[in-house]
């Protein structure tokens, strides 16, 4: 599967988000707290639409980075005027809550807030999710006609996800270590899913995922 990011299609993405700024939105609420053993980030969408994907970030601080590219439109979007609390293994983050920013965010009707070329860098990166999971349903439905054994499955899924290299410090703001991280999760999530569900289970949560990124907005 691809893992570069052709130019016209962040060009589009980038032309999209700037032509929506003019009219955003405002921005989620978040509050960033110490835990015992991590942080918590606690974001409250004050739109009148519901939330459907926001990336935090820890901005300017000396010597650490951090980024949370959370995207909940296959799942379960922020409602308007509801909060949602996140819990991160991260310890920085809950120690040094002023330099936590959220720095983009996606609503259900398409219209988005924040910095410009972050909301283009999620559009991309969802389209990039997308065509990750039609690769993970198309590697299971061929697993299943074939007749291959879970544990072959899965050890492949391991395979393909250790073959993608994870960020680095100089390339982790780069469209194509962003697209990475996010399919490398995926790949790894759905080896776990596989391995305490079924292949029919697993088939049908990547099915409802697809679904539901093939009809959010902005269009992919």
């Amino acid at each position: 599967m691809a893992t570069h990011m052709p130019a016209k299609t962040f060009a589009a993405a980038l032309l999209l988000a700037l032509s929506a700024s003019a009219a955003q939105p405002p921005l989620p609420e978040l509050r960033t707290e110490a835990t015992d053993g991590g942080s918590a980030f606690i974001v409250r969408n004050v739109s009148s639409q519901p939330l459907t994907a926001y990336l935090i970030e820890l901005v300017n601080y000396p010597g650490s980075a951090y980024s949370l590219w959370q995207d909940e439109a296959a799942s379960e979007p922020i409602p308007p005027g509801r909060e949602k609390r996140i819990p991160v293994v991260n310890m920085t983050v809950g120690a040094v809550p002023d330099y936590v920013k959220l720095q983009a965010a996606l609503y259900a009707d398409g219209t988005s807030s924040g910095i410009p070329e972050k909301v283009a860098q999620f559009v991309e990166r969802r389209r990039f999710s997308l065509e990750t999971i039609r690769e993970l349903i198309r590697r299971l439905e061929k697993a299943q006609s074939a007749g291959t054994p879970k544990a072959d499955l899965i050890a492949g899924l391991k395979q393909w996800a250790d073959s993608i290299p994870p960020p680095t410090r100089t390339n982790r703001n780069t469209q194509t270590a962003i697209n990475q991280a996010a399919a490398r999760t995926l790949i790894t999530d759905t080896a776990a899913r596989l391995d305490a569900r079924s292949p029919d289970d697993t088939l049908a949560g990547l099915r409802a995922s697809e679904r539901a990124l093939a009809a959010s907005k902005p269009a992919l």
